[in-house]
């Protein structure tokens, strides 16, 4: 399981961590639509109390994680 990880990550730190902000940058930008499918539309107040508005902080932290994968592969490609 471990293997399969690091082939899916080309045994980069840089890209698995890439990988996990891009997973909560996607979560962040539809946490609202699941709050109102689960019947709990204040997690969004609560949320954006907290940290600002929820789709903007997913999409921001998406676009930081696809120019991070994006320098990583480079780098990569260059080195080999």
């Amino acid at each position: 399981m471990l293997a399969k990880i690091k082939a899916a990550c080309l045994h980069s730190v840089t890209i698995a961590w890439s990988y996990c902000i891009a997973l909560a940058g996607a979560l962040a930008a539809i946490v609202d639509d699941l709050a109102d499918a689960f019947g709990d539309p204040g997690v969004k107040d609560q949320i954006s109390a907290a940290i600002g508005d929820v789709k903007i902080t997913g999409r921001i932290m998406l676009a930081i994680s696809i120019v991070t994968i994006i320098a990583r592969l480079r780098t990569l490609r260059r080195t080999n």
